[in-house]
């Protein structure tokens, strides 16, 4: 039995791509026409990977509750990161081999094939290897992926413990208190280590945790009235806007202290479905770009960083706002096009031919079967 469709939790991911894709868009020469404190580094990009990381562990944790909620068995284990590969997997090689030839081109970092294998293998960012750089070569953003792999493997036992407690202010107590003590204590770290590996997985656990934590306050709390409902929605969105503009104040604010919250709040006021933010969130049109997201984020950087190549090869620059603004929302729509065209027939066919081979796997008897799967096709 399928989990009922949270379409607006969908929509939202539209939008956490696209604060990702204007962290990036900047590095076109030139082109700094919106607040280059906004475009680079943290805030931006930051934020939109932190709202996917709590979405994520939300999503999750709605999806697979019933099939992991009394426990966790080797078969439903490994058939929920078989499940997680399939969807990741194919279009993450796909860019990584894309990326491959965009790199040598370009000639901007030494070739490390170590980093080749790290990222062949999703390990970029589960493996204290920062001297390598494994993160920063061929297609940077996939860094994150790496970062998911790792959530995938800690989900059914974070799911199995969080559904089993009976009290839901247990889970909220301790499921925060871990994710604060994590955040801090990675950001000493690194603070005191410069080498210290700023994406390494472990430390971006603590977003995860919060959107676990927040679905099954979801599953297990009652449904609140409209009035809380838009409280939670308007306090998210307040504690995000913040987050943008808090980069200055500490670094302690990097680490989601505030995007996490404001995330927790806004996914939960948008998966009952109600007010106008959330039907429009859930819009058929809003859903396909939310659906197409995951290859709008993995085609993103390698779109620009070729734009940028043909800008540096024949000295183009971005002179003017005007200008700016045009093949910023040109560069935009083109990759939001491809994205949906990759969606509909690179990642939605190979996400079903490996989910049907397990399938017949299972019919043979060469795999165990998990007692079923709740998992929506397209999303997270």
């Amino acid at each position: 039995m399928k989990a009922p469709e949270l379409p607006a939790l969908t929509g939202i991911r539209f939008f956490a791509a696209s604060f990702v894709f204007f962290a990036h868009v900047n590095t076109l020469p030139g082109n700094t026409w919106f607040a280059p404190r906004l475009a680079s580094g943290y805030n931006l990009g930051g934020f939109g990977v932190e709202v996917f990381f709590v979405l994520s562990g939300f999503i999750l944790t709605y999806n697979y509750a019933a099939l992991f909620g009394n426990g966790v068995g080797v078969g439903s284990y490994s058939r929920f990161i078989w499940d997680r590969l399939a969807k990741i997997y194919p279009l993450y090689l796909l860019t990584l081999l894309i990326a491959i030839p965009i790199e040598i081109a370009g000639h901007h970092r030494d070739w490390s094939w170590m980093a080749l294998i790290l990222q062949l293998s999703l390990l970029q960012c589960i493996l204290p290897v920062n001297h390598l750089n494994a993160a920063d070569h061929f297609n940077v953003p996939a860094w994150s992926i790496s970062c998911e792999m790792f959530f995938y493997l800690l989900t059914p036992a974070l799911i199995w413990l969080g559904l089993s407690f009976k009290r839901l202010a247990s889970v909220v107590v301790l499921g925060f208190l871990t994710a604060i003590i994590l955040a801090v204590s990675a950001g000493i770290w690194a603070m005191h280590f410069a080498l210290w590996p700023g994406r390494f997985a472990p430390a971006q656990t603590p977003e995860f945790i919060v959107g676990v934590v927040t679905a099954v306050c979801y599953l297990k709390g009652r449904s609140p009235k409209n009035s809380t409902i838009h409280l939670c929605i308007a306090a998210g969105c307040v504690l995000m806007i913040l987050a943008i503009c808090a980069e200055d104040w500490t670094p302690f604010f990097q680490l989601g202290l505030l995007t996490a919250p404001g995330a927790a709040l806004l996914i939960y006021g948008l998966a009952y479905g109600r007010g106008w933010l959330a039907q429009f969130l859930s819009h058929p049109w809003v859903e396909l770009l939310g659906m197409s997201s995951f290859a709008f984020y993995m085609i993103h950087d390698l779109i620009i960083r070729v734009l940028k190549g043909a800008f540096e090869h024949y000295h183009f620059t971005i002179t003017n706002l005007l200008t700016g603004i045009f093949i910023t929302a040109i560069l935009f729509i083109m990759t939001q096009i491809i994205s949906i065209i990759v969606f509909k027939k690179v990642e939605s066919p190979a996400q079903r031919y490996l989910r049907g081979l397990a399938r017949r796997k299972n019919m043979t008897g060469i795999v165990k079967p998990a007692p079923h799967d709740n998992f929506n096709p397209g999303k997270l």
